[in-house]
């Protein structure tokens, strides 16, 4: 029987994105589940940020990660951020802890081809400070060089989101978004829900208003599902779609959203 689950989620539809495009300033997108990590790949089982933490941690929604014309990269803290045990204070709000304070210079390196953006500079980091390659940090000295992240980009949002493997197929996931707090304030708010069923391979798909569009790709972008100009009160059959993550997107007028439905 196939698992399968749905989990908000802003990430690509249009694959390709430029050198230029990634310049500029990004934030942690003010939404749940811009943080979150699990024992596998969308899977946030382990931990996920709630809408609530973007208020009692705003001294981590605020912080900016600014990709310069030159190459050159800058994490932007201002007087706070969040501080967590391994820095060997106690967990909340606090000064930058050096390295991870923004003080050693940085630079930047996107790999399109990859799908990669590199970070080298001690202490420079994306999301989290303590997240790196295939592991997390247990004390500030240990910070890398280097950290290499896997990104996938939504160019019609502005977002960057960030799936790095931390130890044994584990998951840090994080979702930026370019330009500010309010870059993402015109995307749908309750249009639509999802309610899976493990159990039945199905999933249950509401909208309480009229949308325009809904579709359903693979990974590829291709669409296995579509439905245009309706309320949607509908249970579909995954049973035979294949393995794999799936974008579940609503658009209604200039205004979308979008999930992902994992299949495994």
């Amino acid at each position: 029987m196939k698992k399968i689950y749905a989990v908000v989620l802003f990430v690509l539809i249009s694959f390709s994105y430029t050198f230029a495009q990634v310049e500029g300033t990004w934030k942690l997108a003010p939404q749940a589940l811009a943080l979150g990590v699990g024992p596998g790949l969308g899977d946030f089982s382990w931990w996920s940020n709630s809408a609530a933490d973007v208020t009692t941690r705003a001294c981590l929604f605020d912080d900016e990660f600014v990709f310069n014309a030159d190459n050159s990269f800058q994490n932007v803290m201002g007087a706070e951020t969040w501080l967590e045990g391994w820095q060997g204070v106690t967990e909340g709000c606090g000064a930058p802890i050096a390295p991870h304070d923004g003080s050693n210079a940085a630079t930047w390196e996107y790999d399109a081809a990859m799908g990669t953006i590199t970070i080298t500079g001690v202490g420079a980091h994306l999301g989290l400070a303590k997240v790196i390659n295939l592991g997390e940090l247990a004390m500030p000295g240990d910070a890398p060089a280097s950290i290499t992240y896997p990104v996938v980009f939504n160019a019609a949002e502005d977002t960057m989101t960030i799936d790095i493997e931390i130890q044994g197929g584990a998951y840090w996931h994080f979702v930026l978004v370019k330009g500010g707090a309010n870059a993402i304030d015109d995307l749908v708010e309750g249009q639509f829900s999802f309610y899976p069923n493990p159990a039945t391979s199905q999933i249950k798909v509401v909208s309480d208003k009229l949308i325009d569009m809904f579709t359903i790709r693979d990974i590829t972008g291709k669409i296995v599902v579509e439905r245009s100009n309706t309320r949607l009160n509908e249970t579909i059959d995954v049973s035979a779609f294949p393995a794999g993550i799936y974008v579940m997107e609503s658009r209604a007028g200039d205004k979308r959203s979008i999930e992902k439905l994992v299949i495994n």
